[in-house]
């Protein structure tokens, strides 16, 4: 650290929460998670895994000024489970200890590739398009809404390659965001 200011510069604390109904079998999510872990500042936390009460989730989200939803999108959204913890556990800290102000952020891999979400395309909507409701949340309950990070083809021969790099740019974004 070169300056005064930079001493005493502030990191951003970011929530990941990971939805994921079969994050064991997961190549693309675990690559995510584990990018995520070399990042400061960063807290992850599992739906599937956690116990689902709003006291679990509690100092985490009050300590957060940026949490991210990450989840393997299919059947053109988010695994039940989110949802569910959307409707009981974020919906409890909407109020207390309040979201408002905090960021929104949708980091999620496709199977697909990233031609097939496009107007004409196989899957005919943007990702922007389809990941619509979960800015309407963040903007109802007074977040900011951060552009999603998808990483896509993770189903394609060649995944591998799409994972690594995906993995390297969520990192690097976590990094950036943090700052």
């Amino acid at each position: 650290m070169n300056s005064e200011s930079e001493k005493f510069k502030i990191m951003k604390n970011i929530l990941v929460l990971v939805a994921h109904p079969n994050y064991k079998e997961s190549k693309a999510n675990k690559a995510l998670v584990e990018a995520a872990r070399k990042v400061r500042n960063v807290v992850i936390k599992d739906i599937y895994a956690e116990p689902f009460t709003v006291d679990n989730y509690y100092d985490a989200v009050k300590r957060a000024d940026i949490i991210v939803f990450q989840f393997p999108f299919y059947w053109g959204s988010a695994p039940s489970l989110l949802k569910k913890w959307t409707d009981e556990i974020f919906m409890e800290l909407y109020e207390n200890p309040g979201v408002s102000g905090k960021s929104l952020m949708i980091a999620t891999t496709a199977g697909s590739e990233y031609e097939a979400y496009r107007a004409g395309g196989r899957d005919m909507f943007t990702m922007d398009e389809l990941l619509r409701p979960y800015q309407f949340t963040a903007l109802y309950a007074g977040m900011g809404y951060i552009t999603p990070f998808v990483v896509y083809s993770v189903s394609a021969p060649n995944a591998e390659d799409y994972i690594k790099k995906g993995a390297s740019e969520y990192q690097s974004v976590l990094e950036r965001l943090t700052e």
